[in-house]
């Protein structure tokens, strides 16, 4: 079948087709046409990805501030169990620096995230209620959190399973393809659970950094890549989300610093960062010791296991930067090439740093 005919004149009755040499020119015409829109469509998609990104962070903000508003204090995580009241002064560095009286919060280590918090705000009651079991131990099991194919205590009890699989759209970037439910988060063993693109800033510690996959800084521990101490093990963190902050849960009032210039809620990357599970509470919080989208250039595996310390930072698939929740719940989209040291800043509640965004 011919694509279209060409007659020699007008009084011939013998038509002619395409010729080879002309079918090619038209062909790559059309590709070179192609190749010209393809980025524009690109753009625009990415865009599109960036916008709906963009309203997930803001709903997520506005979740928070409708629990603060309700309760008075910050959503927060519980720890896990990692170090117990047995473990107190072995603990690495006695980092708890807590009495043993406050030991009394430890009767219930369920690993409960943040996120958790404020399922009901973000239109989620029945995933919410769906959970509850997590929130206590099993009289039978360990008061610590736990979790395997076969059973599990806290946010590993195994009668909750569905609802810790439920992927919840406005915990995924659309820019992020290796979002959604997984296998592979440090603590849950083989048991899929939800991940979240979106975690909440416990500020600039080092989290463990020592070195760099990528070679970015040396053992010697440069202070310009972090605060010390590694705080995520302990009560006091400059930030407004990590896994002990239950034991004193945080006001807004206490944000000195302003909460148009404190950091609330930033994103991440789930192949990047292995601690990602959406309802864990070591799964939902990231440091701004890094800078800003900043990748390690590694396996999965070896990301995972062997440079985990150096990937709990925030960082997107937006070409350029990552969007990020202020305290009063306004959304930032932040440039990856912003100053180190203010983008420290804007992570510290009251560490009396004069910065801004603006």
């Amino acid at each position: 079948m011919k694509l279209s005919i060409a007659c020699h004149t007008r009084k011939s009755n013998q038509c002619r087709g395409f010729t080879l040499v002309e079918l090619l020119v038209v062909i790559a015409i059309i590709g070179v046409l192609v190749a010209l829109l393809l980025p524009a469509v690109q753009a625009a998609r990415e865009a599109a990805r960036r916008m709906s990104c963009a309203n997930n962070v803001k709903n997520l903000a506005l979740a928070v501030q409708n629990f603060h508003d309700a309760t008075k204090h910050l959503p927060y995580g519980i720890d896990y169990g990692r170090y117990g009241p047995e473990n107190e002064i072995t603990a690495p560095n006695n980092r708890m620096n807590v009495t043993p009286s406050k030991w009394a919060k430890n009767d219930n280590l369920t690993g409960k995230g943040w996120i958790v918090d404020v399922l009901p705000q973000l239109e989620q009651q029945p995933l919410y209620d769906g959970m509850k079991p997590g929130f206590q131990y099993e009289p039978n099991q360990s008061k610590n959190f736990s979790a395997g194919g076969r059973g599990g205590s806290g946010m590993g009890n195994i009668t909750i399973r569905q609802f810790i699989a439920q992927q919840i759209p406005v915990l995924s970037c659309p820019s992020d393809p290796s979002g959604g439910v997984r296998e592979d988060q440090w603590h849950w063993g083989n048991v899929a659970t939800a991940t979240t693109n979106y975690k909440g800033v416990i500020g600039d510690p080092k989290i463990g950094m020592t070195f760099g996959a990528n070679g970015e800084w040396s053992k010697s521990g440069d202070d310009y890549w972090g605060s010390e101490p590694d705080c995520f093990e302990s009560i006091n963190c400059p930030g407004l989300f990590w896994r002990f902050s239950y034991y004193n849960p945080i006001n807004f009032k206490e944000i000195s610093d302003g909460l148009s210039n404190t950091f609330l809620i930033g994103e991440a990357v789930v192949e990047q960062d292995f601690h990602s599970a959406a309802y864990f509470s070591d799964g939902d919080w990231a440091s701004c010791n890094q800078q800003l989208n900043y990748f390690v250039l590694a396996e999965p595996d070896q990301i995972k296991n062997d440079f985990w310390f150096d990937v709990r930072g925030f960082r997107s698939r937006h070409p350029g930067g990552a969007h990020f929740a202020m305290a009063d719940a306004s959304v930032q989209f932040v440039g990856e090439d912003i100053d180190h040291l203010i983008y420290r800043g804007l992570s510290t509640k009251a560490g009396g740093e004069i910065v801004s965004l603006q």
